[in-house]
């Protein structure tokens, strides 16, 4: 089995990065200032000893010296206590055939000069060379000697070793490698206080750890059923999942780094950056959905950094609440026809117990005759089992409450009901409310009525639901579909505007039609395609 690749952590790579490149500079730094120093030393040497060698070439005593048959033991004295003076190696003063009268090597007196760098020199001009003597490499510097009738008598040449003037350089750049050690580890140090601050910044993740959660993060967004949007404090978004823009119909434009006020001028994000504080379950119009929002503020050390928003179409929350009503009511049904057939159970013991038992006999074929012809029709007209469900309880709820609720004998439904979740929806609604109605208006409860007609159609799916209760208060007017649309109470009239929008979704038509003889809801739905 491959040994996993162990990853080098941010803070090492940072701090190895930081390392080569001080190494770099500070070594680029200390080559160039040595080089630096090493010209310039070279060229004050070579300035120093032809300043010495024309000082010697202008002595007085030096040129009256020349006058004598041997110049040397007049020139020698001369020549070295300015030598000792000047700090130079050698001082030698000859005559026009390099013969020598000084040298601070005695036995080289009289010996010819060295080097052959004396052409400049014997022309009568000053020079500084570098060239091999009897002392080794130096630098030097040479002048001639005049006399009274400014003709060239002879040469100085003083000279500067190259193993002295190294010396000298060598203590220089141990002094800045020094100065260059202190450096690097002062930046060695401050680049380990920049990468901890950089790790504690970044929450001490390391760049694959922050590539994971970006990437799970992404398919959280991605996944959830939310519209998902955020904003940094300019305004601009930093993110968008694939939700909100279908809620908002641009699946396909980018909208990261665009202002928030462009593409959802009532988001009011940037209200929440300036507040600080949260908004939840707010309504709000995204695109051409009526949506659930939750604002919240988005902070890093009590400053707050940006504000996220969350969106639920309104449409599937309260669907979701009316399944969960549904499922309320279904345990309400199930409960009821408990309560009935313990009833009749209870009934059909008390009459074994009297021995009458042909009145047992026509009470249980009565409940298997209610049954059966409940059942042949439902399986002859309305075969989903669905739509069968929803009816069954509802007609179970209504006879519990008195409420004679019947199925038109010309409704029709495959088994398979185009829209089901919207009819089931539907039917939930509008039956309810007719309970409601007639229960509140206190009628005769035998008389109290409630029809459903639903049929299925080649082009279009009609459903009715009618009742005989008060109808629907005039002073609702056109806003019997609104949200809260209502004379109920605080918190009630959903069930109507959730129809309408689940019917305008789907291209159909719903008609409220009310008098004080009752109600008639109509709805419309586009029936199965051709080819389906």
């Amino acid at each position: 089995m491959k040994a996993k690749k162990r990853k080098v952590k941010l803070r090492t790579k940072m701090n190895l990065l930081i390392l080569v490149n001080l190494l770099f500079v500070l070594v680029l730094f200390i080559v160039t200032l040595s080089l630096i120093m090493v010209h310039r030393e070279y060229d004050e040497t070579g300035s120093n000893a032809l300043s010495v060698a024309k000082t010697v070439a202008g002595l007085p005593e030096v040129v009256q010296a020349f006058k004598n048959p041997n110049p040397s033991p007049f020139i020698q004295p001369i020549a070295e206590n300015i030598r000792k003076e000047s700090g130079a190696q050698f001082i030698v003063v000859s005559n026009m055939n390099l013969i020598r009268y000084s040298h601070p090597d005695r036995s080289q007196i009289g010996k010819h000069m060295v080097g052959d760098d004396d052409k400049q020199v014997l022309s009568g001009h000053g020079s500084i060379t570098m060239a091999k003597g009897t002392l080794g490499y130096s630098i030097r510097g040479k002048y001639p000697v005049f006399n009274e009738k400014h003709l060239q008598i002879g040469v100085v040449s003083v000279g500067f070793t190259i193993e002295n003037i190294w010396k000298k350089l060598t203590s220089l750049i141990l002094e800045i490698i020094g100065i260059g050690l202190v450096a690097l580890v002062v930046g060695l140090l401050g680049a380990w206080i920049l990468s901890g601050h950089i790790k504690k910044e970044i929450l001490n993740l390391e760049p694959y750890e922050i590539a994971f959660l970006t990437q799970q993060q992404a398919a959280i967004l991605e996944s959830i059923r939310e519209g998902i949007v955020a904003i940094d404090t300019n305004g601009k978004i930093m993110t968008f999942n694939q939700e909100a823009k279908s809620m908002l119909a641009q699946n396909t434009e980018e909208l990261i780094g665009k202002s928030i006020t462009s593409i959802l001028p009532s988001s009011r994000l940037n209200e929440i950056i300036e507040e600080g504080t949260s908004h939840y379950d707010q309504p709000m119009i995204f695109g051409n959905s009526l949506v659930v929002v939750n604002r919240v503020p988005v902070k890093m050390d009590g400053e707050v950094i940006g504000a996220v928003a969350s969106f639920r179409d309104k449409l599937q929350l309260d669907q979701m609440d009316q399944r969960l009503a549904d499922i309320g009511q279904y345990v309400d049904t199930l409960r009821s026809q408990r309560h009935e057939f313990m009833n009749k159970l209870h009934l059909i013991s008390g009459l074994i117990q009297m021995k009458e038992f042909d009145l047992v006999k026509d009470l249980i074929e009565d409940v298997h005759h209610e049954q059966q012809n409940v059942l042949n029709f439902f399986l002859a007209k309305v075969r989903d089992p669905a739509i069968v469900g929803v009816l069954i309880g509802k007609m179970h709820r209504a006879k519990e409450l008195g409420i004679g609720l019947t199925i038109s004998e010309d409704s029709e439904v495959s088994e398979i009901c185009p829209h089901r979740e919207t009819v089931l929806t539907i039917l939930g609604n509008a039956i309810e409310n007719a309970v409601e109605a007639i229960t509140i208006a206190a009628k005769e409860r035998a008389a109290a009525m409630i029809s459903v007609y639903i049929k299925e159609e080649r082009d279009q799916l009609i459903l009715q639901v009618s009742d005989n209760g008060p109808g629907i208060d005039p002073e609702l007017g056109d806003q019997i579909f609104a949200d809260g649309g209502t004379t109920k109470g605080e918190g009630r009239g959903f069930g109507l505007a959730l129809v309408s929008r689940l019917v305008s979704r789907l291209n159909g038509s719903v008609v409220m039609n009310s008098s004080s003889e009752g109600a008639i809801l109509q709805v419309s739905l586009p029936g199965r395609d051709k080819d389906g």
